[in-house]
């Protein structure tokens, strides 16, 4: 055994491992698979943009008649919408919860929209913009 496999200790020092490491899974990736898979998570997208919006549709369907239902033994007629809790007077929850839940939909629809894939232009033009400030 030679002086220089030796540490401090006396052992055997281990062999050095070669520094390789694998490239990211997206460089292995041809460009056609690539957009395989971008289309593959786009329609995914959809389909789950499709879902909410079924869901939300489904959802005010069956709350709204509760609702009315709720607020019609409560206060006794439609007079007039209120939080004031007179007789004749409607607690308006429901128009919250629509458009609460109208907006988290909306959003998810904006999402979809504009998920398209990068290109190599914009790519080269974003780098071009980073080595530029330099």
């Amino acid at each position: 055994m030679s002086a220089e496999s030796l540490i401090r200790n006396g052992r055997a020092a281990p062999a050095p491992v070669p520094a390789t490491v694998p490239p990211p899974v997206d460089e292995l990736r041809p460009p056609e698979d690539e957009l395989r898979h971008w289309a593959r998570r786009h329609v995914e997208r959809v389909r789950h943009l499709k879902k909410s919006v079924a869901y939300y549709a489904l959802g005010m369907l069956v709350l709204t008649p509760i609702w009315a239902l709720v607020q019609w033994q409560d206060n006794g007629a439609f007079e007039r919408f209120s939080t004031h809790s007179n007789p004749g007077d409607w607690e308006p929850w429901i128009f919250y919860v629509a458009l609460i839940w109208g907006l988290l939909v909306a959003i998810d629809a904006v999402k979809v929209h504009f998920d398209r894939p990068t290109t190599e232009a914009e790519i080269d033009r974003a780098i071009e913009r980073l080595t530029s400030r330099r």
